[in-house]
């Protein structure tokens, strides 16, 4: 009975918060906003990213992201970051925020940005996260583990009044279309929501490029500048090495889920990579973004004398083999030149190769011209791939 009456209070102060937050949410909306206009200064250098822009005023900071789903100029959303001004970060009117840099707490809902974070020196503002068990970050777990951050579950349906009850300063969601109930429904309580879309850029460098971005709400986008340049200089330096490859290797991609195989498209940052390493890649002409499906058969075909294989979902040949006995014709196979992206993980499924090779694509494109062309870096040790066992 005790317990059925704490969790009748618990709900009930639940409830009482979001209203709060939704009357506060609508006294803010209904005053008149001037806080969008101010003295233009310039814009930030963006060399690579396509997705985002940062636009200097002497009021505030306004960064811009890009909707790659409407034909007309309007942009996904806008930011208008203040150094000083109020205390609560604010929704002004539909796709525009308010933020009062810096921000102390934050709800993470997309993997990429715990090494972004780290480079920033940010992560300890991480209060809330989502699918915490498939998450590689020693870091994170640790204080997951502790109570310290909370996991919110489902990150496609999070836990929406885990979220309320955290009252972070923003959220950083990924975007995947025009719009999401989840995001909505925080909105609706007047918490911004940081939208990503680094994993739509074309280019590895352009997705590492989305640093400056999420440092514009720190102050920090010059030492953003300085961990790119490095980046850049260091991704720059392992091309090099290939630009006098006499024989670049052929390499396939990607692996058979469900009956479907699926390849980069042309115009993916994998195929890009790919380039970028010295290789032959069958697609890199093609002009998708997205992926290519396949059934084994057509894989056979056209990838089956290919030199090298890049991201098998096994661990060891056997495995691969028990899996469908067809890929003992792939050449890769007979060769045993097969590699995963299993280097870095846990136990419970985590694996860095989805949270930090976003933020270091030098370190990615080392691990291919490694694998492809080992003579080339020979001090070299593996980041995030793995070849069989």
């Amino acid at each position: 009975m005790r317990v059925t009456i704490e969790k009748k209070i618990k709900n009930i102060k639940i409830i009482i918060s979001v209203l709060i937050l939704v009357g506060c949410y609508s006294c803010n909306d209904s005053k008149k906003d001037t806080t969008t206009s101010g003295t233009f200064l310039y814009t930030e250098e963006i060399r690579h990213a396509k997705g985002f822009s940062i636009d200097y005023y002497k009021e505030f900071t306004k960064v811009t992201i890009n909707n790659p789903w409407s034909n007309d100029e309007r942009p996904y959303a806008e930011y208008y970051i203040y150094k000083s001004g109020e205390t609560k970060n604010r929704v002004l009117e539909k796709g525009k925020y308010g933020i009062y840099a810096t921000l102390s707490s934050l709800i993470v809902n997309t993997f990429s940005y715990f090494e972004f974070l780290k480079l920033l020196d940010e992560l300890e503002v991480v209060t809330g996260v989502t699918d915490g068990f498939r998450i590689y970050n020693p870091n994170i777990l640790g204080k997951i583990e502790r109570g310290i951050i909370k996991d919110l579950g489902d990150p496609f349906n999070p836990n929406i009044e885990k979220t309320i009850e955290l009252n972070p300063d923003a959220v950083i969601n990924s975007a995947y279309a025009q719009s999401d109930s989840y995001s909505e429904r925080i909105l609706t309580t007047g918490v911004p929501v940081i939208y990503s879309l680094e994993w739509m850029e074309e280019t590895p460098l352009a997705r590492a490029e989305w640093i400056k971005m999420i440092a514009s709400f720190f102050g920090k986008v010059d030492l953003a500048n300085s961990v790119f340049d490095d980046i850049e200089s260091r991704y720059f330096a392992v091309m090099k090495k290939v630009e006098d490859i006499e024989r670049p290797k052929s390499l396939l991609a990607g692996d058979n889920f469900q009956g479907t195989w699926y390849l980069p498209g042309g115009k993916s940052f994998n195929a890009e990579l790919f380039r970028n390493a010295g290789l032959n890649y069958l697609y890199e002409d093609n002009n998708q973004s997205g992926s290519i499906g396949l059934d084994i058969e057509s894989v056979l075909t056209y990838f089956g004398d290919t030199d090298i294989w890049f991201g098998c979902e096994a661990n060891s040949y056997n495995q691969l083999i028990n899996k469908d006995s067809k890929y003992r014709l792939l050449g890769p196979v007979k060769n045993k030149n097969v590699f995963n992206y299993h280097n870095r993980t846990t136990v419970l499924g985590g694996n860095d190769y989805f949270e930090s090779a976003i933020a270091n694509p030098d370190l990615m494109l080392s691990d291919v011209v490694k694998a492809a062309y080992p003579n080339l870096m020979p001090n070299y040790s593996y980041s995030f791939i793995k070849p069989l066992n």
